[in-house]
């Protein structure tokens, strides 16, 4: 009983440590990256800047989640530390890069950011998975905080200058660094375990519908999100009377406010029911691809833009439920497949992306993409569901073989 109470007891210590420990680290995510690192690049550097910081980003992320998988490095606090002592080097990096006009030292701030995504996410959602640990009212209350952040993110940029506003986050940074430090391993849990290789190779799980389905959402989301910085930031939609930085910012938190509600309802809705999941998927495909026409025309860009954060919003807890559900039961969900996948795929969309925004710069060129993989994704899913049905199908006229052979 004792026993079971201390277990009880550091289970909290640790839910609240890496709660704070996110908190802060997403603080510095939205200030210093979405708005302050993306309007230093757009002001300095102009549209290249935008593309060049995000690639960069994209790719050592993918790097890095790739050698977390491939080289079977398992996911302990100690992987947290160092993103995050690399994030503030990012921060520190871009800083210099944007005084000095230097395109390379700003792009290498943008990478050393890559692998703080790259370790952070995976290790964070092994750890939370570990300890047992549900965030998702926190998860809520955290998105919608991180909406009103972006919302004086974008104002303070105009304020005080983007510089001052890139300090902050490096601060905020330093305080989750702090945090972090109080992390600490499961005893319960036997790490060495999960050293133990996937019955299929590498690059047969990785094109497994499953990853296929974690990739495309990647590339859905990492086109919308670039997308709706290039169109803002470059000036074709335009807020009036508002600077390029502030309009973002708005956008940013009007869409990170209906994504953070729908998030939270179809969590509660969803719960560990598999039943609802069809539906909500139904629901969040149509709506998503309704939005991504609606993007295509500047008189309705801004809601449509609102509508497909809301749309994401509803499939990604049910993939991410769906993902995460095949790669432990195929035993191979303990080195960061899913997120791997997911950068992969993000590495695809910020490419497409760069490519026509920067070759072909109009909403409807930027829109095609984006609604191309939402019909992926739904076929993707659709022939996932097809297949499961035929295993259980199979499975049970089996069982009823053998039942009338007894």
């Amino acid at each position: 009983m004792i026993f079971k109470q201390n277990e009880k007891d550091l289970r909290k210590i640790q839910e609240r440590c890496m709660y704070r420990t996110r908190r802060y680290s997403q603080l510095a995510e939205k200030l210093g990256w979405n708005i302050a690192g993306y309007s230093l690049a757009y002001g300095v550097f102009g549209n290249i800047g935008i593309f060049a910081l995000g690639l960069a980003m994209i790719s050592s992320a993918s790097i890095s989640t790739g050698i977390l998988y491939h080289f079977r490095i398992e996911l302990r606090p100690r992987l947290i530390r160092l993103a995050l002592a690399l994030r503030g080097g990012s921060f520190t990096m871009m800083l210099l890069g944007g005084h000095l006009g230097n395109l390379w030292i700003f792009v290498l701030g943008g990478a050393a950011s890559g692998v703080f995504v790259g370790l952070f996410w995976p290790t964070y959602y092994r750890i939370q998975n570990i300890w047992e640990l549900d965030f998702s009212e926190w998860n809520a209350r955290d998105k919608l905080a991180g909406a009103f952040i972006v919302l004086i993110a974008g104002f303070s940029v105009d304020l005080f200058g983007v510089q001052t506003v890139l300090l902050i986050s490096l601060t905020s940074i330093l305080v989750s660094a702090l945090f972090s430090r109080d992390l600490i391993l499961n005893p319960n849990y036997l790490w060495g375990g999960s050293n133990k290789l996937a019955p299929r190779s590498p690059l047969g799980l990785l094109l497994s519908n499953h990853c296929l389905i974690a990739t495309s959402e990647g590339a859905l989301n990492a086109m919308a999100n670039l997308s709706r910085i290039f169109v803002v930031l470059a000036g074709l939609i335009e807020l009036s009377g508002l600077s390029g930085s502030a309009s973002l910012g708005i956008l940013l938190a009007i869409t990170g406010a209906f994504g953070a509600g729908t998030t939270w309802a179809v969590e509660r809705l969803a719960g560990e029911s598999r039943s609802v999941r069809p539906c909500l998927m139904a629901f969040g495909m149509t709506i998503t691809f309704i939005s991504s026409l609606m993007i295509a025309r500047e008189d309705t860009w801004i809601i449509g833009m609102i509508i497909l954060s809301t749309g994401t919003s509803v499939i990604f807890p049910v993939l991410k439920k769906e993902v995460d559900e095949k790669l432990h039961s195929s035993g191979s969900g303990n080195h960061g497949l899913r997120e791997y996948s997911r950068n992969i795929g993000r590495l695809l969309g910020y490419l497409i992306i760069a490519v026509i925004g920067y070759s072909y710069p109009e909403l409807s060129m930027l829109a095609v993409p984006v609604s191309a993989s939402i019909l992926f994704i739904a076929l993707l899913y659709v022939f996932s569901m097809g297949n499961g049905f035929i295993r259980l199908h199979g499975e049970s006229h089996s069982i009823m073989k053998r039942e009338v052979r007894k």
